[in-house]
């Protein structure tokens, strides 16, 4: 299956699902506080970031496995906004959605001589580096068991990832030289997920939830894994206040990404922790 027909099927089950439960809606029960049947969520992340990439390249080969942090000085922590959206359809039917966008800049030395995409990087080259990235989570949830107080349920879930890097060079010699790659890739990183919440009073509520999922679609294969918990204090019919840490793995290869001449040519194999820790405000309708 190509990545466009996975984005297209997702799309269609996720719309007859929402067609499916529209014309209900309005006289079945949400249970509140347990849920909302809207929110609107705005939070500042804490965020800490490991990044482990190798890029080859059909001319080159192989290329070599850098550690943005570690290697290039990249900053292995960002504090950024987070915006988050969840629509409860029905007494079992939620979609969320969760987006974030992360952008890095460093500048080192080449300790060894880098292979990097279709360029050959010298010892003691003065590197530049620009890596900006943007994750937008979409889960869908069904749950089989509400209760007054508690409810748990399972799902489908969507990470599209949007990442760019641009890495420039300089060296001193006889002759001053220098170079440059910028690379770039979307792709959709579906996952199972499974979601279980409770209230504890009538004002404080928790949620955790879990997804995880091997797939090849299309240029992409590999293994990703997510992971949330939270807990906020419900302050009268529409306002809420809490944190929540979330957990994201990925270990993909990724073919197919693009040059600055829009060439196709390029494979990265990305090994990539997202984990931030954030305080929200919600508004609940």
């Amino acid at each position: 299956m190509t990545r466009n027909q996975c984005l297209l099927l997702i799309g269609v089950v996720i719309g007859s699902l929402a067609l499916a439960v529209a014309v209900p809606v309005g006289a079945q029960d949400i249970n509140q506080p347990l849920f909302d049947k809207f929110s609107f969520t705005v939070g500042g992340s804490w965020v800490g970031l490991a990044t482990e990439v190798r890029l080859d390249s059909e001319v080159l080969g192989k290329g070599t496995t850098l550690s943005f942090e570690d290697d290039l000085n990249l900053a292995s922590n960002e504090t950024i906004p987070t915006l988050v959206f969840d629509w409860q359809m029905a007494r079992k039917h939620k979609l969320g959605f969760r987006w974030q966008d992360i952008s890095r800049h460093s500048s080192a030395q080449a300790l060894t001589e880098i292979q990097w995409g279709e360029e050959t990087i010298p010892i003691d080259a003065s590197i530049t580096l620009g890596f900006d990235i943007s994750q937008l989570f979409f889960d869908y949830t069904y749950y089989p068991w509400v209760k007054e107080r508690w409810a748990a349920g399972f799902g489908l879930g969507l990470r599209v990832m949007d990442f760019s890097a641009t890495l420039a060079w300089t060296a001193q010699g006889n002759v001053e030289n220098e170079g440059s790659t910028d690379t770039k890739g979307t792709g959709p990183l579906p996952y199972l997920y499974f979601e279980y919440r409770r209230l504890f009073s009538d004002n404080w509520r928790f949620t955790t939830g879990f997804g995880w999922l091997y797939l090849e679609i299309d240029d992409i294969k590999g293994g990703q894994w997510i992971g949330r918990v939270g807990i906020e204090y419900l302050v009268g019919d529409r306002w809420a206040f809490g944190g929540a840490l979330n957990l994201a793995a990925i270990d993909v290869d990724w073919a197919g990404l693009e040059t600055r001449e829009n060439e196709s040519v390029l494979t990265a194999a990305l090994n990539m922790d997202i984990n931030d820790f954030t305080v929200f405000a919600r508004v609940r309708f």
